[in-house]
């Protein structure tokens, strides 16, 4: 999913910083939804393969942890999807009001779990996407 912020914006398609990392690029066969609110729920295309797949489990990883993260992770929530959100997996930029850690922290250890989201540990995540790819 990537979050097309509008032209002029410098987050949008055709901008450098738009562009999907190397590290983190799909492979030739994966999907690859735009959306121009935070949440990913925001895109129809993205709903209508959710609803279709059956899928019942979100594993939530990116940027920002306080918009797009969090938007996505509470609607998620709401439509009654099992959210997974792998620690160290999302980060932002720092604010007026916090640090971009104690804005990671603030959701990761404290508003997401045992209310929206299971946050647990890379390693943990990995063993939920093998005991799923069985």
């Amino acid at each position: 999913m990537q979050h097309d912020d509008g032209p002029g914006s410098g987050f949008s398609i055709g901008d450098r910083d738009f562009e999907i990392a190397d590290q983190v690029a799909p492979k030739e066969n994966e999907k690859i939804y735009f959306k121009t609110i935070n949440s990913c729920f925001g895109n129809s295309d993205f709903v209508d393969y959710l609803k279709n797949s059956g899928e019942k489990d979100l594993m939530i990883v990116g940027l920002q942890t306080n918009f797009c993260i969090d938007a996505t992770v509470k609607s998620a929530f709401e439509r009654g999807f099992n959210v997974i959100v792998p620690q160290e997996t999302n980060s932002t930029f720092d604010n007026d009001y916090m640090d971009g850690e104690t804005t990671y922290r603030y959701y990761n250890e404290m508003m997401w779990p045992k209310r929206f989201a299971s946050c647990v540990s890379v390693d943990e995540a990995i063993k939920m996407i093998c005991l799923k790819n069985l």
